[in-house]
């Protein structure tokens, strides 16, 4: 049985984290595994979403760290779905950084493409719904 189609924005999440002296590696910079452990984590959610039930991370196809982010900056990491095959499902991630008690404008600090598998109950694969381009999605 068919399930109908999904658009980009069905999937769609934002999380947001505001950095401390915890998350810094020894340049005083935020590691790159900690924004890599909150890309995976909004990644993730955006396609259980689409698949309504658990996925796991197959691959980071491509992960782009643009500008260093600092202890006191608010990151925001919005993920959607870019594409759906049978099972799987590539989630484009976005992560964007400003300090957390400014409202100035935004910095774009990384990019990432993440492969996901959705799973049933024995961990197999099983399908997912399609990806409908067509109709309105992120904005």
């Amino acid at each position: 049985m068919s399930r109908p189609a999904k658009t980009p924005g069905d999937s769609r999440v934002v999380l947001a984290h505001i950095m401390s002296e915890h998350d810094t590696n020894l340049y005083g910079t935020i590691h790159g595994g900690v924004m890599m452990k909150l890309i995976d984590d909004a990644a993730a959610a955006a396609a259980g979403r689409h698949a309504d039930g658990p996925a796991v991370t197959v691959s980071a196809d491509r992960m782009s760290f643009l500008a260093p982010v600092r202890a006191g900056d608010l990151l925001s990491v919005e993920a959607g779905l870019e594409r759906a095959g049978r099972t799987s499902m590539t989630v484009g991630v976005r992560v964007t950084a400003e300090r957390w008690n400014h409202s100035g404008p935004a910095t774009e600090v990384a990019t990432a493409f993440l492969t996901f598998v959705a799973i049933d109950a024995e961990g197999s694969p099983r399908p997912v719904p399609a990806l409908d381009v067509t109709l309105p999605g992120l904005s």
